[in-house]
């Protein structure tokens, strides 16, 4: 359990302060601190297998926006 009191601080941060402190959390975590399932990891591997298989089918992050805009209206 977290303590009350550390809670307690993390609310009194803005919100851009509580956005940098799960990013430094975030870092802080090694890859044998982030559970993954045998079938995530095999999705996983297949995605990037892909990915190194055909590296012009990728989109750039704008693109992939505004296509995800486009389908909200």
């Amino acid at each position: 359990m977290i303590d009350p009191t550390l809670l307690a601080k993390i609310n009194e941060l803005s919100q851009a302060e509580r956005l940098e402190l799960i990013g430094v959390v975030w870092d802080s975590l090694s890859h044998a601190d982030l559970p993954i399932t045998d079938a995530e990891k095999q999705m996983l591997d297949a995605r990037l297998t892909d990915a190194d298989a055909y590296p012009d089918a990728e989109s750039p992050l704008s693109e992939v926006v505004s296509r995800l805009e486009r389908q909200d209206h």
